[in-house]
Protein backbone atom coordinates (compact mmCIF):
# COMPACT_ATOMS: atom_id res chain seq x y z
CA UNK A 1 0.00 0.00 0.00
CA UNK A 2 1.69 3.47 -0.82
CA UNK A 3 1.89 6.13 1.78
CA UNK A 4 -0.06 9.01 2.26
CA UNK A 5 -0.67 11.47 -0.69
CA UNK A 6 -2.20 14.87 -1.09
CA UNK A 7 -2.95 16.67 -4.08
CA UNK A 8 -2.54 20.33 -3.31
CA UNK A 9 -2.91 21.71 -6.75
CA UNK A 10 -5.99 21.33 -8.71
CA UNK A 11 -5.38 22.00 -11.88
CA UNK A 12 -9.13 21.30 -12.89
CA UNK A 13 -10.15 24.58 -11.87
CA UNK A 14 -7.76 26.25 -14.47
CA UNK A 15 -8.68 23.81 -17.50
CA UNK A 16 -9.36 25.57 -20.83
CA UNK A 17 -12.58 23.41 -21.00
CA UNK A 18 -14.44 21.18 -18.59
CA UNK A 19 -17.41 19.24 -19.59
CA UNK A 20 -19.59 16.47 -19.16
CA UNK A 21 -21.20 13.76 -21.34
CA UNK A 22 -24.96 14.44 -20.23
CA UNK A 23 -26.39 17.42 -17.70
CA UNK A 24 -29.41 17.37 -16.17
CA UNK A 25 -31.10 21.51 -16.15
CA UNK A 26 -28.74 23.85 -15.05
CA UNK A 27 -26.37 21.82 -12.62
CA UNK A 28 -23.65 22.11 -14.68
CA UNK A 29 -19.60 20.18 -14.91
CA UNK A 30 -18.88 24.16 -13.66
CA UNK A 31 -20.19 23.69 -10.26
CA UNK A 32 -17.21 21.30 -9.82
CA UNK A 33 -15.09 23.95 -9.97
CA UNK A 34 -16.50 25.15 -6.86
CA UNK A 35 -16.14 24.28 -3.47
CA UNK A 36 -19.23 24.34 -1.89
CA UNK A 37 -20.71 21.22 -1.60
CA UNK A 38 -24.47 21.77 -1.67
CA UNK A 39 -23.91 22.71 -5.68
CA UNK A 40 -22.89 19.50 -8.09
CA UNK A 41 -23.24 18.99 -11.55
CA UNK A 42 -25.98 15.96 -11.92
CA UNK A 43 -25.94 13.46 -14.88
CA UNK A 44 -29.26 12.33 -16.27
CA UNK A 45 -28.46 8.20 -16.13
CA UNK A 46 -26.28 6.20 -14.32
CA UNK A 47 -23.26 6.67 -15.89
CA UNK A 48 -21.27 10.36 -17.05
CA UNK A 49 -17.94 11.51 -18.91
CA UNK A 50 -16.14 14.37 -17.43
CA UNK A 51 -13.47 15.56 -20.41
CA UNK A 52 -10.51 18.15 -18.72
CA UNK A 53 -8.15 20.22 -21.30
CA UNK A 54 -5.70 22.13 -20.55
CA UNK A 55 -4.14 24.19 -23.45
CA UNK A 56 -0.48 24.68 -21.56
CA UNK A 57 0.70 21.03 -20.53
CA UNK A 58 -0.23 20.13 -16.48
CA UNK A 59 0.61 17.51 -14.32
CA UNK A 60 -1.65 14.88 -12.79
CA UNK A 61 -0.60 12.16 -10.34
CA UNK A 62 -5.14 11.57 -9.68
CA UNK A 63 -8.15 12.24 -9.93
CA UNK A 64 -10.93 13.08 -6.74
CA UNK A 65 -14.11 13.51 -6.19
CA UNK A 66 -14.71 13.87 -2.91
CA UNK A 67 -18.50 14.30 -2.57
CA UNK A 68 -20.28 12.09 -4.27
CA UNK A 69 -23.66 10.22 -4.59
CA UNK A 70 -22.05 7.34 -5.93
CA UNK A 71 -22.29 3.72 -4.83
CA UNK A 72 -20.02 0.88 -3.48
CA UNK A 73 -20.64 -0.98 -6.79
CA UNK A 74 -19.61 1.99 -9.19
CA UNK A 75 -16.61 1.94 -10.94
CA UNK A 76 -14.35 4.76 -12.47
CA UNK A 77 -11.31 5.50 -15.16
CA UNK A 78 -9.45 7.80 -15.90
CA UNK A 79 -7.13 8.17 -18.85
CA UNK A 80 -4.54 11.35 -19.35
CA UNK A 81 -3.59 12.40 -22.73
CA UNK A 82 -0.87 14.80 -24.07
CA UNK A 83 -3.01 16.58 -26.46
CA UNK A 84 -5.71 18.57 -26.04
CA UNK A 85 -7.87 16.11 -28.77
CA UNK A 86 -7.57 13.40 -26.25
CA UNK A 87 -6.22 10.97 -29.02
CA UNK A 88 -2.53 10.36 -27.76
CA UNK A 89 -2.48 8.75 -24.62
CA UNK A 90 -0.41 9.18 -21.53
CA UNK A 91 -1.80 6.72 -18.89
CA UNK A 92 -5.20 5.10 -17.93
CA UNK A 93 -6.13 3.73 -15.15
CA UNK A 94 -8.40 1.28 -16.35
CA UNK A 95 -12.26 0.65 -14.74
CA UNK A 96 -11.74 0.65 -11.07
CA UNK A 97 -13.72 0.20 -7.76
CA UNK A 98 -14.76 4.62 -7.77
CA UNK A 99 -15.70 4.36 -3.68
CA UNK A 100 -12.51 2.26 -2.24
CA UNK A 101 -14.07 0.87 1.10
CA UNK A 102 -17.75 2.10 0.78
CA UNK A 103 -19.98 0.19 2.56
CA UNK A 104 -22.88 -1.66 0.83
CA UNK A 105 -25.85 -0.13 2.36
CA UNK A 106 -24.11 2.76 4.30
CA UNK A 107 -26.23 5.62 4.68
CA UNK A 108 -29.54 6.34 6.53
CA UNK A 109 -30.63 9.38 4.76
CA UNK A 110 -34.52 9.52 4.30
CA UNK A 111 -35.35 10.35 0.70
CA UNK A 112 -33.20 10.49 -2.77
CA UNK A 113 -29.68 10.05 -1.58
CA UNK A 114 -28.24 13.15 -3.96
CA UNK A 115 -26.12 16.59 -3.78
CA UNK A 116 -29.01 17.21 -0.52
CA UNK A 117 -27.50 15.10 1.56
CA UNK A 118 -24.00 16.11 1.56
CA UNK A 119 -23.99 19.08 3.88
CA UNK A 120 -24.81 16.55 6.31
CA UNK A 121 -22.17 14.07 6.33
CA UNK A 122 -23.69 12.04 3.79
CA UNK A 123 -21.75 11.53 0.63
CA UNK A 124 -19.25 8.67 -0.96
CA UNK A 125 -15.46 9.72 -2.22
CA UNK A 126 -14.16 8.69 -5.53
CA UNK A 127 -10.50 8.71 -6.45
CA UNK A 128 -8.13 7.31 -9.11
CA UNK A 129 -4.57 7.14 -9.11
CA UNK A 130 -2.00 7.23 -11.78
CA UNK A 131 1.22 5.33 -10.62
CA UNK A 132 2.90 8.45 -10.81
CA UNK A 133 3.07 12.28 -11.71
CA UNK A 134 2.44 12.91 -15.50
CA UNK A 135 3.77 15.91 -17.42
CA UNK A 136 2.71 17.62 -19.92
CA UNK A 137 -0.74 16.56 -19.84
CA UNK A 138 -3.56 18.27 -21.82
CA UNK A 139 -6.52 16.18 -21.81
CA UNK A 140 -8.36 14.05 -18.94
CA UNK A 141 -11.18 11.95 -19.68
CA UNK A 142 -12.83 10.48 -16.26
CA UNK A 143 -15.88 7.62 -16.79
CA UNK A 144 -18.16 6.93 -14.01
CA UNK A 145 -20.42 4.10 -14.12
CA UNK A 146 -23.12 3.22 -11.50
CA UNK A 147 -25.61 1.48 -13.01
CA UNK A 148 -27.27 0.54 -9.90
CA UNK A 149 -27.59 3.96 -8.32
CA UNK A 150 -31.23 4.32 -6.73
CA UNK A 151 -31.26 8.03 -7.63
CA UNK A 152 -30.80 7.25 -11.28
CA UNK A 153 -28.05 10.02 -12.01
CA UNK A 154 -24.92 10.89 -10.53
CA UNK A 155 -23.95 13.79 -8.30
CA UNK A 156 -20.91 14.89 -7.99
CA UNK A 157 -19.92 18.60 -6.38
CA UNK A 158 -16.13 18.33 -7.15
CA UNK A 159 -13.60 17.69 -9.53
CA UNK A 160 -10.14 17.33 -8.64
CA UNK A 161 -7.40 16.54 -10.27
CA UNK A 162 -3.32 17.32 -10.10
CA UNK A 163 -0.05 15.87 -8.61
CA UNK A 164 0.41 14.08 -5.43
CA UNK A 165 2.89 14.22 -3.02
CA UNK A 166 4.20 11.81 -0.27
CA UNK A 167 6.51 11.23 2.09
CA UNK A 168 9.14 8.55 2.19
CA UNK A 169 7.69 7.79 5.79
CA UNK A 170 4.19 7.33 6.64
CA UNK A 171 2.57 9.47 9.98
CA UNK A 172 2.49 8.42 13.18
CA UNK A 173 -0.48 5.72 14.33
CA UNK A 174 -3.29 6.89 16.09
CA UNK A 175 -4.71 9.45 13.29
CA UNK A 176 -7.89 10.84 14.37
CA UNK A 177 -10.86 11.04 12.29
CA UNK A 178 -13.44 12.97 13.34
CA UNK A 179 -17.22 13.73 12.64
CA UNK A 180 -18.30 17.12 13.51
CA UNK A 181 -21.59 17.53 13.97
CA UNK A 182 -22.85 21.19 14.16
CA UNK A 183 -26.34 20.31 15.70
CA UNK A 184 -26.93 21.51 19.18
CA UNK A 185 -29.18 19.91 22.08
CA UNK A 186 -31.50 22.07 24.27
CA UNK A 187 -33.18 20.67 27.29
CA UNK A 188 -36.97 22.14 26.63
CA UNK A 189 -39.12 23.43 30.22
CA UNK A 190 -40.85 20.25 30.13
CA UNK A 191 -37.81 18.67 30.37
CA UNK A 192 -37.22 16.80 26.72
CA UNK A 193 -33.60 16.52 25.13
CA UNK A 194 -34.17 19.17 21.95
CA UNK A 195 -31.79 18.80 18.94
CA UNK A 196 -31.58 21.76 16.28
CA UNK A 197 -30.04 19.96 13.17
CA UNK A 198 -27.08 21.18 11.51
CA UNK A 199 -24.25 20.75 9.02
CA UNK A 200 -21.52 18.33 9.49
CA UNK A 201 -18.31 17.98 8.50
CA UNK A 202 -14.94 15.46 9.19
CA UNK A 203 -11.75 16.59 10.27
CA UNK A 204 -8.10 14.30 10.40
CA UNK A 205 -5.43 15.45 11.99
CA UNK A 206 -2.05 13.50 10.89
CA UNK A 207 1.87 13.67 12.32
CA UNK A 208 4.86 13.69 10.22
CA UNK A 209 7.43 12.66 12.22
CA UNK A 210 10.30 12.27 9.97
CA UNK A 211 10.69 13.89 7.33
CA UNK A 212 13.98 14.87 5.55
CA UNK A 213 14.99 18.26 4.36
CA UNK A 214 14.02 17.83 0.92
CA UNK A 215 10.34 16.84 1.79
CA UNK A 216 10.00 18.97 4.71
CA UNK A 217 11.35 21.81 1.54
CA UNK A 218 8.22 20.50 -0.25
CA UNK A 219 5.52 20.48 2.41
CA UNK A 220 6.74 24.19 3.10
CA UNK A 221 5.89 24.88 -0.45
CA UNK A 222 2.63 23.37 -0.24
CA UNK A 223 2.02 25.51 3.01
CA UNK A 224 2.95 29.12 1.28
CA UNK A 225 0.71 28.27 -1.82
CA UNK A 226 -2.39 26.91 0.01
CA UNK A 227 -2.64 28.80 3.46
CA UNK A 228 -5.41 27.57 5.44
CA UNK A 229 -7.29 29.54 2.57
CA UNK A 230 -6.82 26.82 -0.05
CA UNK A 231 -8.20 23.34 0.31
CA UNK A 232 -6.15 20.09 -0.24
CA UNK A 233 -7.08 16.28 -0.68
CA UNK A 234 -5.34 14.01 1.54
CA UNK A 235 -5.84 10.07 1.30
CA UNK A 236 -3.96 8.39 4.39
CA UNK A 237 -4.65 4.82 2.92
CA UNK A 238 -4.90 5.02 -1.03
CA UNK A 239 -4.90 1.41 -1.93
CA UNK A 240 -5.49 -0.09 1.03
CA UNK A 241 -9.47 -0.92 -0.31
CA UNK A 242 -11.03 -1.24 3.29
CA UNK A 243 -13.57 1.20 4.72
CA UNK A 244 -10.60 2.91 6.42
CA UNK A 245 -9.71 4.02 2.90
CA UNK A 246 -13.11 5.72 2.81
CA UNK A 247 -12.69 7.59 6.25
CA UNK A 248 -9.08 8.76 5.93
CA UNK A 249 -9.66 10.79 2.64
CA UNK A 250 -10.39 14.28 3.28
CA UNK A 251 -10.85 17.06 1.58
CA UNK A 252 -10.78 20.80 3.60
CA UNK A 253 -8.41 23.17 4.41
CA UNK A 254 -5.22 23.03 7.19
CA UNK A 255 -5.17 24.65 10.39
CA UNK A 256 -1.80 26.69 11.00
CA UNK A 257 0.79 24.41 12.78
CA UNK A 258 4.79 24.72 13.19
CA UNK A 259 7.58 22.53 11.85
CA UNK A 260 9.47 21.24 14.76
CA UNK A 261 13.27 19.84 14.51
CA UNK A 262 13.38 16.81 16.42
CA UNK A 263 17.08 15.90 15.18
CA UNK A 264 19.77 16.28 13.18
CA UNK A 265 18.36 17.07 9.54
CA UNK A 266 15.43 15.49 10.61
CA UNK A 267 11.70 17.14 10.94
CA UNK A 268 8.11 16.72 12.18
CA UNK A 269 5.06 18.08 11.18
CA UNK A 270 1.23 17.86 12.19
CA UNK A 271 -1.32 18.45 9.63
CA UNK A 272 -4.69 19.40 10.78
CA UNK A 273 -7.30 19.40 8.14
CA UNK A 274 -11.10 20.49 8.43
CA UNK A 275 -13.39 19.26 5.84
CA UNK A 276 -14.79 21.28 3.58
Amino acid sequence: MPNLRIIHANYADQATSLAASTTSGSLAAALMQTDNKGEAHRSTGTSVTYTATWTGGVSLGGVALPATNLSAAATIRARAYSNTACTVLLADTGAITACPGLPAGPWTWQGTFNVNAFAYGYFSKAVAWFASNLAGVKGLVVDLSDAGNPAGYIDCARLIAGPWWSPAWNPEYGAPASLVDDSTNTRSDAGDLKTDRAPMHEELSVKLPWLTETERSALRQVMRANGIWKPVFLSLMPGDGRACEQDYMIYGKRKNAAFEHPVFEQYSHTLDIEGW
